[in-house]
């Protein structure tokens, strides 16, 4: 067997080496024009702005351990207006107490009805974003549902998880 592919081994490389030979030997195409026109008094889609995703991966939760200058100055990068990245989103891990990431965030309901928002980095992160632009739009994702969560992911208890969060 060995043998029968050391024979095929020079046919393989030729047709490897006549396909990247062929690649970019037809005709370049005559490049085409584009035109754009903007129509303020029109309807259509609308820039919602630049955001970022803090979770499933847990290096927000490293902002809490900065010396409070640089703490501050890496915020103000992020989220304060006219400045640095300028974000206008922000999405938040709606923590679900799994390990489904390294660093992931616990659960603010680890009992069904007792909300604790203390708990984990994500609310404290959405306060000083909120802090630095009172205009910034927070989104959360869940990963995971806490534990007394009945009837899977998409039953009524986790809709009231969701919400309560």
């Amino acid at each position: 067997m060995h043998r029968h592919l050391r024979l095929l081994l020079p046919l393989w490389l030729l047709a490897l080496l006549a396909a990247a030979l062929s690649v970019g030997a037809g005709q370049a195409r005559a490049a085409t024009t584009t035109t754009v026109t903007v129509d303020g008094t029109q309807g259509g889609r609308t820039f919602d702005g630049i955001g970022a995703i803090s979770g499933g991966g847990g290096n927000s939760r490293l902002l809490r351990d900065y010396p409070v200058a640089q703490q501050s100055q890496i915020l103000d990068y992020l989220f304060k207006p006219g400045y640095g990245a300028n974000l206008q989103m922000l999405k938040l891990e709606i923590g679900g107490d799994a390990n489904s990431t390294d660093g992931s965030e616990p659960s603010v309901e680890h009992t069904r009805g007792q909300v604790n928002c203390d708990a984990g980095y994500e609310f404290w992160l959405a306060e000083q974003a909120e802090a630095r632009n009172p205009s910034i739009k927070l989104y959360g994702l869940a990963w995971a549902a806490p534990g007394w969560i009945n009837g899977g992911f998409w039953s009524t208890d986790t809709i009231n998880y969701l919400i309560s969060w």
